[in-house]
């Protein structure tokens, strides 16, 4: 199909009926341990949600830390580190003692996320070793349960992280017999390292029995959880690694084409993306096989999937892989039109709970494609207003029912730092349509501007708890934020129900 001459249907969207919510990443929620977890911090934050009347809770990723994997990321195994220690105290995995001694470690450590994260690691290992003496009959059952469920991808991908430790590389740089991905090889290794593989299995259980307790706190409460999910996967996974055949990868794993952005106003300088591009004619072959099983496994455990970079399910910027410093130079555009991927997901699956995500390369041939798919899609604030005189513009005005606008995200500032430093850069168009919506008055255009979010046609709309909070953040610090129970009072609480009266 050509999206240039799609025309738009009717906005039939009907994933959202006027919500709103709030984006935040389980490491910023508060606890004693370093990091928010996957605990009694999360069911708090739920009941603040359904207090102040909101329907949606978006969470960036539960299976990495790392800035990078957000371009690329991975649809296997969970990020263990977000266990909640107080709940394993409550299945007697841990001592009080020995989470007193974990505290006593991690003082001198308070601003070293880093190694925060390595010691929650380390002491999560040592919780997998004393599983079996330590769990309860009932524990030990359900553990063995979740492994022969899950046993079609479990002891692989435990396998993979296994070798990832035993090796200290990743594993296009593994000894050949391993880095094929063959069969015999995998299975002695896989006999050989069979403790190790059932220690990371354990942790791959926890992880979801622990995350079953929220997910059925938020259904209890009428609360929609979201999961970002990126298009690419990143070089050093295990989707990659298992399935070399579907991905632009030479016989050592090295990969000979990769995909990015071209440098443009969000992005002046552009960005590669660390995972390999597709063969999508090998996928297409496949009847979509992969991407089924993607889309499957998070639909699982959340509710809704965020799918961010959409554009490049239609075409996308091709770089070579060869030279990182002149590759963004040599980038080409490549169709790849991969309407029929949602038609297949629709057909297996039987859901439409998947929202575009582009916040790059949004423009009005992307709108198109969105809504001839009748599929919901993501905006944000601060990039609706360019430094640049354009039409493909999508103003406050223009939001329809198949929106969902984001106040601000972890790819710009918060909303009250950009209005603040950045608002004087903008075209005269984008400045006047600004003040018209935020007004001037600097003390309350934060506050304006999320009202206006509410009155305005969107089918939902999503603020973070630095906009709520009124926060100057930058958006290289949003990852690593975290907030206090006591920055949430009576006048944020109220803030945030007012965002709800849709």
């Amino acid at each position: 199909m050509d999206w240039n001459e799609a025309r738009y249907v009717d906005d039939r969207c009907t994933l959202f009926q006027r919500e709103s919510g709030v984006l935040l990443d389980i490491p910023s929620l508060p606890g004693s341990y370093g990091i928010g977890e996957i605990g009694p911090h999360a069911l708090k934050f739920l009941r603040l949600l359904r207090d102040t009347g909101q329907k949606l809770w978006h969470i960036i990723s539960l299976r990495t830390f790392d800035p990078e994997r957000l371009f690329t990321g991975t649809s296997y195994g969970w990020n263990t580190a977000l266990i909640s220690f107080a709940w394993l105290r409550d299945d007697g995995l841990v001592t009080l003692d020995e989470l007193m001694q974990f505290k006593k470690d991690l003082e001198p450590l308070k601003n070293n996320r880093a190694h925060i994260i390595f010691l929650r690691q380390q002491f999560l290992k040592q919780v997998a070793k004393n599983f079996h003496k330590r769990a309860s009959p009932e524990l030990l059952a359900a553990s063995i349960k979740f492994q022969k469920y899950n046993h079609l991808w479990l002891n692989k991908f435990s396998l993979f992280q296994t070798l990832e430790e035993e090796f200290e590389k990743p594993w296009y740089q593994w000894p050949d017999r391993l880095r094929s991905f063959n069969r015999l090889p995998i299975e002695m290794a896989m006999k050989q390292l069979q403790e190790k593989i059932q220690e990371k299995n354990i942790l791959q259980f926890l992880f979801t029995r622990y995350w079953e307790k929220v997910r059925s706190e938020a259904n209890y409460f009428g609360i929609r959880i979201m999961l970002s999910l990126p298009v690419f996967v990143a070089q050093n996974s295990y989707e990659v690694w298992s399935n070399q055949s579907l991905f632009y990868i030479d016989e050592d794993g090295s990969m000979t084409a990769t995909s990015g952005i071209c440098p443009n106003h969000i992005l002046p300088n552009g960005k590669l993306f660390c995972g390999p591009q597709y063969r999508w004619k090998r996928i297409q072959t496949e009847q979509y096989k992969f991407w089924i099983n993607r889309f499957r496994r998070e639909l699982q455990n959340v509710n809704i999937v965020f799918l961010e970079h959409f554009h490049a399910l239609f075409e996308c910027y091709e770089f070579p892989a060869d030279d990182q410093k002149t590759a963004l130079e040599n980038g080409h555009l490549v169709s790849t039109d991969n309407r029929s991927l949602f038609d297949r997901v629709r057909e297996i699956l039987q859901t439409k709970n998947i929202i575009a995500s582009d916040i790059f390369e949004s423009n009005s041939k992307m709108e198109r494609a969105i809504r001839q798919l009748d599929m919901a899609s993501a905006v944000i604030v601060p990039f609706c207003f360019s430094q640049k005189t354009t039409t493909t513009q999508v103003f406050p005005r223009y939001f329809t029912q198949h929106h969902i606008v984001y106040s601000s995200n972890y790819f710009s500032d918060s909303l009250l730092q950009w209005l603040k430093n950045f608002s004087e850069r903008l075209s005269t168009d984008s400045r006047s349509e600004l003040q018209r919506c935020f007004g001037t008055d600097l003390n309350r255009i934060n506050r304006n501007g999320l009202l206006h979010l509410r009155d305005s046609g969107a089918g939902a709309v999503m603020t973070t708890l630095p906009d709520v909070l009124e926060l100057e953040q930058k958006c290289n610090e949003f990852l690593s934020w975290r907030f206090e129970w006591e920055q949430i009072t009576d006048v944020v609480k109220t803030r945030l129900l007012q965002l709800s009266q849709r």
